[in-house]
Order: structure tokens, then C-alpha cells, then sequence
């Protein structure tokens, strides 16, 4: 690092620094997060192997069985709230596609 005229680091240089130690700590984070659900990320990739797709809402009933405090019964009667008016207008030869192919 470079010091500056008065023997301290630049601002630069303390800016350089701060974002280092943000992007260390978050990536640690995200390893963290991956590691500590990795049972829950296999048994979505099982179900992508099995069905090619999956609903946001089947992926939290998925989350919620196997990692209960992560999704809330609120939160899925919200979403179940948001879904209804969509699903309902479809025609009944329509399908609601959950995610685009």
C-alpha cells in the first residue's frame, strides 16, 4: 500500500481495504449458507433431476420440510394469495407454467 505524504494510508488505500474485507466476509458468508443447507440445495437439484421444474411455491413446501424456520405458514398463504387470481383466470385447457423453459 501506499502512504501517504503524512506516513498514513491514502483514502484510496483504506477504500481498497474496506472492500477486501466486505467481499472476504461475504463470500465467507455465502459459503456458510451453502454449506450449512446443503441438504436442502441436493434434495431441490434432486427434484430439478426429476421434474426439469419447480414451482416457487413447491420449492418453499420443499424448504419448509426440511428447514421449518425458514419459511413461515404465512409466508405460503401469501404467496397461495398472489397465485389465485393468476391460476384462476387461466382457461381450463391452460397450464400455469412456473418457470420459464
Amino acid at each position: 500500500m501506499f502512504a501517504a505524504p503524512d506516513g498514513g494510508l491514502t483514502i484510496k488505500n483504506k477504500a481498497d481495504a474496506e472492500v477486501d474485507r466486505i467481499l472476504a466476509e461475504q463470500y465467507a458468508r455465502g459459503m456458510k449458507l451453502l454449506t450449512d443447507n446443503k441438504d436442502l440445495l441436493d434434495a431441490i437439484a434432486k427434484t430439478l433431476i426429476e421434474k426439469e421444474k419447480i414451482s416457487g411455491t413447491d420449492m418453499l413446501k420443499l424448504i419448509q420440510s426440511m428447514k421449518p424456520d425458514l419459511v413461515s405458514q404465512d409466508t405460503l398463504a401469501k404467496v397461495a394469495e398472489v397465485i389465485a387470481p393468476v391460476t384462476q383466470a387461466l382457461s381450463p385447457d391452460q397450464k400455469l407454467d412456473p418457470a420459464p423453459a
